[in-house]
């Protein structure tokens, strides 16, 4: 275990909580518990999120034009590791006296500002793991590498809320606040130290070269803009679209198997979030190595063929009395989402380093920069369209029981019919992706 290996670990375990923790406590805290309507919260997520996602490709070039300067990648990485701790911690200790407008107002002002700072700690890490290597084989080893420590992520952060929840803290109040601390501190804030001082520098000459020759225009190859944008639309159906669907999944543990119980439709989501990060776990070195062996874009697509049959199962395993049987929805649909961590990143790299060939031109923070912005266009979508479902359907957010009959058929549609319509779009858009790397020859 190198230097680096360390870095590239503690980095990408402190963007996974980055990216995950708001969402994860915000539904339960802010919406099941303090009524917030679900929409309307949706909105406020999406917001600073699609802030990043407009200034993603800004901060990517910040970061090249400082990249001369020593020490700047450790000064910005750690900075703003800290100020989004800072405000992780905040967003927690709402008073509960507080109207929903206020208790609203004030996690927007603290999710601005940590959003700012979160997408230049995501584009600093996702640089240095893309610009680990150049070999194709290894950088799908590089990104599988870094998925381990995302599905240790996922084994934690749905366990927060009924931590929080627990008998170990006086009041929910109290224990949000203890534990958006802990986060903040020890898994953001720390592991982000880590990750800076622990880093090493870009290439600041290859870097300025790129800059110089790009210009103010596109630094891409036309023939390979249009691949990579075809990867960017997967990488929105995936997170957006889907991701709207199956978060379903959590409405339907609380109002449809568990009877309106949220503290045991969050247990049992803990448990199946659990699951998806186990098996994830497992599927990373299978995905590593069928991608490397039958090629990386035909793994991805079967993948996406096994992501149909995980949709077609979740109408049955979602029902009353099947709560241990949410292992199955695990065993099969843990590997899309460790595709997207392990072969898409390895696909956008693989483009990069064949245009860095034909141009001349250092691309990859470029392309983190776009990648990241359509990463949080998906989230937004997510959001947006989760809350305006839930609103469509009838879902009532002040309701202390179970959802109509109505409700609760509407979601298991949206999460079984969304999720297998989707994945459908996905493969179609990938048969069209027909890039092939190019190695130099000797």
């Amino acid at each position: 275990m190198t230097r680096y290996n360390v870095a590239l670990g503690c980095g990408y375990f402190a963007i996974f909580f980055v990216s995950h923790g708001i969402g994860t406590l915000a539904i339960p805290f802010y919406q099941m518990t303090l009524g917030v309507d679900p929409l309307l919260l949706g909105l406020v997520l999406t917001i600073p999120v699609f802030v990043s996602a407009l200034i993603s490709p800004w901060v990517a070039s910040v970061i090249d034009k400082l990249a001369s300067v020593p020490h700047s990648q450790r000064v910005l990485l750690i900075t703003s590791g800290w100020i989004c701790a800072a405000a992780y911690a905040a967003m927690w200790a709402v008073p509960t006296t507080w109207s929903v407008d206020q208790s609203i107002a004030y996690l927007l002002a603290c999710s601005l500002i940590f959003y700012f700072f979160a997408t230049f700690m995501t584009v600093i890490m996702r640089c240095q793991a893309m610009e680990a290597t150049s070999d194709t084989h290894g950088i799908t080893s590089v990104m599988g590498f870094t998925s381990i420590f995302e599905k240790l992520g996922s084994i934690l952060y749905f366990w927060l809320f009924p931590l929080a929840q627990s008998k170990f803290f006086v009041s929910l109040a109290v224990g949000m606040k203890t534990i958006g601390l802990w986060v903040a501190v020890l898994l953001i804030g720390l592991l982000s130290t880590v990750a800076g001082v622990l880093g090493k520098s870009r290439n600041a000459a290859a870097i300025a070269a790129g800059a110089f020759k790009a210009g103010t225009s596109v630094p891409f190859n036309t023939a390979l803009l249009k691949q990579i944008n075809l990867l960017f639309v997967v990488t929105v159906l995936q997170f957006g679209l889907i991701g709207a669907c199956v978060n379903f999944d959590f409405y339907l543990l609380v109002y449809f198997v568990e009877g309106g119980d949220i503290a045991q439709g969050a247990f049992w989501k803990g448990y199946l979030s659990t699951a998806y990060a186990v098996i994830g776990l497992a599927t990373i070195p299978v995905i590593v190595k069928a991608g490397n062996r039958f090629g990386k874009k035909q793994t991805l697509f079967a993948i996406y063929a096994l992501n149909c049959i995980n949709a077609l199962s979740k109408w049955g395993l979602y029902q009353p009395g099947m709560d241990h049987w949410l292992i199955f929805d695990a065993l099969l649909g843990a590997w899309i989402w460790t595709a997207h961590s392990t072969l898409v990143p390895a696909l956008l790299a693989d483009v990069c380093y064949e245009n860095q060939q034909k141009t001349g031109v250092l691309s990859d923070s470029y392309v983190v920069g776009r990648h990241n912005r359509f990463l949080n266009f998906g989230l937004v979508l997510s959001f947006v369209l989760s809350g305006w479902m839930l609103n469509v359907i009838g879902f009532d957010a002040d309701a202390p029981g179970e959802q109509g009959k109505d409700v609760l058929v509407a979601m298991q549609w949206i999460l079984v019919g969304g999720s297998l319509l989707i994945s459908l779009c996905a493969m179609a858009v990938l048969s069209r992706f027909t890039f092939e790397r190019t190695e130099p020859t000797a």
